[in-house]
């Protein structure tokens, strides 16, 4: 369930950005650029590098003016949450909040535990995370952190945060099919949960695995849920 590029034994990554380019050219053969398919008239430019395992995105809707103001976050699969500024800067704006032992240190494609999903709600100035982690019984488990930053523009470090701990503590998790991204809408949270290698609980109501979750941004369940 996990992103599938995550199975790539790639351990230092870039962003790049695709932009109009009103003159295309034909890149050289040993170019970075001829590992990548645009269409004509588009170009590949690097615009922020040295990440490790990246595993998810999340662009600031209204970014400040000045050049260390945020511009967007990236997560990486091991547990660091990155903030790219719009001089291009690449801080690390969390980590050392949850803890992992994978059997692998580059994951495979049936072996990927970890960050893994990440939105924002400006208004509040909140930031989450979802992640699979591993507990005290080293029991792997399913979990999402709410990050305080700066309402509307947000920060280059968190203020606090919230832990959800208790929403997943009943439920276990799974290499590559646990928890997964998620999005905020009308000032709710919504995230995907996998199967946990439990593919019949997908289909049972009283379960997570298998669902999209909609709750408030406080991690409470919201009355006007279906189910």
């Amino acid at each position: 369930m996990l992103l599938g590029l995550l199975g790539l034994s790639v351990t230092v990554a870039t962003i790049v950005v695709i932009s109009i380019a009103f003159t295309p050219s034909t890149p050289a053969t040993t170019d970075w650029r001829s590992n990548w398919a645009v269409e004509t008239g588009f170009d590949v430019t690097i615009d922020s590098e040295g990440f490790q395992l990246p595993s998810s995105i999340a662009f600031i809707p209204n970014p400040g003016t000045s050049p260390k103001d945020p511009l967007y976050f990236v997560t990486e699969l091991r547990g660091k949450v990155k903030v790219v500024t719009n001089d291009r800067t690449v801080l690390t704006f969390a980590e050392d909040f949850f803890t992992t032992r994978p059997k692998r240190s580059n994951p495979t494609i049936i072996q990927s535990v970890g960050l893994a999903g990440i939105c924002l709600a400006p208004e509040q100035g909140y930031l989450f995370v979802t992640f699979s982690y591993h507990d005290s019984n080293d029991i792997l488990r399913n979990n999402i952190v709410r990050f305080q930053s700066r309402p509307g523009t947000f920060s280059i470090a968190p203020t606090s945060q919230v832990d959800f701990t208790e929403v997943f503590s009943s439920h276990l998790s799974a290499p590559s099919h646990q928890i997964g991204p998620c999005q905020v809408k009308d000032d709710l949270l919504y995230v995907s949960v996998g199967d946990g290698h439990q593919i019949e609980q997908s289909q049972q109501m009283d379960s997570f695995f298998g669902k999209i979750l909609r709750m408030t941004l406080d991690g409470l369940p919201v009355s006007s849920n279906p189910f």
